[in-house]
């Protein structure tokens, strides 16, 4: 068993942040989604900017298990913010980092995440134009973790997610995707 991290749920394991979850799980982060209003909050973006909701509730989920919370520790610092992790060299996020607001006003962190994903998912569909939107929604997302330069680079050689985080964000997100469309779906 893999050690956990710090700030992670009861109900998460190390694993689970590396490795597709399990339904089980899944539904267990959408219904904390729901419960703390974020969901309401992601749901809002997504749709402002025209991309699937379930798409950024597993980007969400990828990077924080869906909680709002500082993460990514490099020297004692957070380097990501919030509940889809901005990184501090985005001014806003270290800002929010800094004033605290994260934890009683999210709702920048979110827009700013959306509007990165939906800026990856453009530059995504002119790089590979004749791709699924599936195919496509992995590079976008592989690069919300690399940068879309550098995943969309790496689509080119054969693999996206060839600079990601365990070497498989993109696809990890796209299988979390599956699932929440499936639990959206459900209610």
């Amino acid at each position: 068993m893999l050690p956990r991290w710090p700030f992670l749920p009861d109900d998460v394991a190390l694993e689970n942040v590396l490795t597709t979850p399990s339904t089980a799980l899944l539904s267990k982060q959408l219904k904390r989604l729901r419960r703390t209003g974020f969901y309401d909050k992601l749901d809002a973006q997504a749709i402002a900017r025209g991309f699937p909701t379930s798409l950024y509730c597993a980007i969400a989920s990828r990077e924080t298990n869906c909680v709002n919370e500082l993460g990514d520790f490099k020297d004692g610092e957070a380097h990501g913010v919030g509940i889809v992790q901005i990184d501090i060299q985005h001014a806003i996020a270290q800002q929010a980092r800094d004033n605290g607001s994260w934890t009683t006003n999210p709702d920048p962190l979110i827009a700013f995440g959306a509007q990165l994903l939906a800026d990856n998912i453009a530059q995504a569909q002119r790089a590979f134009p004749d791709w699924t939107s599936d195919q496509q929604l992995q590079v976008s997302a592989s690069g919300y973790n690399c940068g879309i330069a550098r995943a969309i680079a790496a689509a080119h050689a054969g693999d996206s997610d060839a600079h990601t985080t365990g070497k498989n964000y993109g696809k990890d997100v796209i299988a979390r995707k599956a699932v929440f469309d499936t639990l959206i779906a459900g209610n």
